[in-house]
């Protein structure tokens, strides 16, 4: 497995870039680097922007999504931290290096990577000002941040983590979702921008936003949570493609306040920003 482990003492901080382009990346653009948050976050990444971070990049498909799709030259560098995750990562996208590391510690240089990715990722931390200030920390001066999450609007009640979450108070027998939430009561964060942006600000500076969709595949993933509540995993499996269709349609529609997906994009106020 193509993977580099996380180093804790920030002297011992390595630069995971790698030289030169590897030769082995595919060029084939992929499905998802068209459409959902990987296709936005290939859309609203600078054409300059040749190495990139994709923190918390789960096994790694919207990284290789991305790259792949990208200009020549550009090298993405994942990062994550569950053991199946990673493992699932080495075997499915050998070619793509992937730090062992949380995202709150990266074991990375300052300035290092010209744009990260968080793309559904600091919803699900206890506490994610850590996430952004590590990621304002590793970018150099004007680099470009893309941030997803979930809204905080209208239909923002759709979610189905904290609607599951919720049954679980009444019924304890029922299943943890471990891994899926890391704060305290096992709330899946939905942010207004006036959130996001108070997270972002002074470190960054947000150039470009959307809110799309309304959550309706949250209502497929409610019921892939129920059938698994019911030990049918196989049943629940069997609906994830459905999933995820849902979500690429209901991604594509813009919705402002009814949105339940918000990403914004912002760059880095360091000093020494390219003019």
């Amino acid at each position: 497995m193509n993977t580099l482990q996380a180093l804790d003492r920030p002297e011992a901080r390595t630069d995971p870039f790698p030289a030169a382009t590897p030769e082995s990346i595919p060029t084939r653009p992929r499905l998802l680097s068209h459409v959902g948050r990987w296709g936005r976050a290939r859309r609203w990444l600078p054409d300059d922007a040749t190495r990139v971070l994709d923190v918390g990049c789960a096994f790694g498909y919207g990284s290789a999504a991305v790259v792949a799709s990208g200009p020549a030259g550009r090298v993405i560098v994942g990062v994550e931290h569950d053991p199946q995750l990673l493992e699932q990562a080495g075997r499915l996208f050998p070619w793509l290096p992937v730090i062992d590391a949380d995202v709150g510690e990266l074991p990375i240089p300052d300035s290092c990577a010209d744009a990260v990715l968080l793309l559904d990722v600091i919803e699900h931390v206890a506490e994610p000002q850590h996430a952004i200030a590590e990621a304002a920390r590793v970018l150099r001066p004007g680099g470009a941040l893309v941030v997803s999450v979930p809204h905080r609007g209208l239909t923002s009640g759709l979610d189905s983590v904290n609607a599951y979450t919720a049954l679980r108070r009444r019924r304890p027998s029922l299943p943890a979702l471990d891994g899926m939430v890391a704060t305290e009561g096992g709330e899946h964060h939905h942010f207004t921008v006036a959130e996001l942006r108070g997270l972002l600000e002074p470190q960054f500076s947000i150039d470009r936003l959307a809110r799309t969709g309304l959550g309706l595949q949250e209502l497929v993933n409610l019921a892939m949570l129920a059938l698994l509540a019911r030990d049918a995993p196989r049943a629940s499996r069997a609906l994830a493609p459905l999933h995820l269709l849902v979500y690429l349609l209901d991604d594509l529609v813009p919705t402002g306040a009814f949105g339940y997906h918000l990403a914004v994009r912002a760059r880095s106020n360091k000093p020494g920003a390219r003019a």
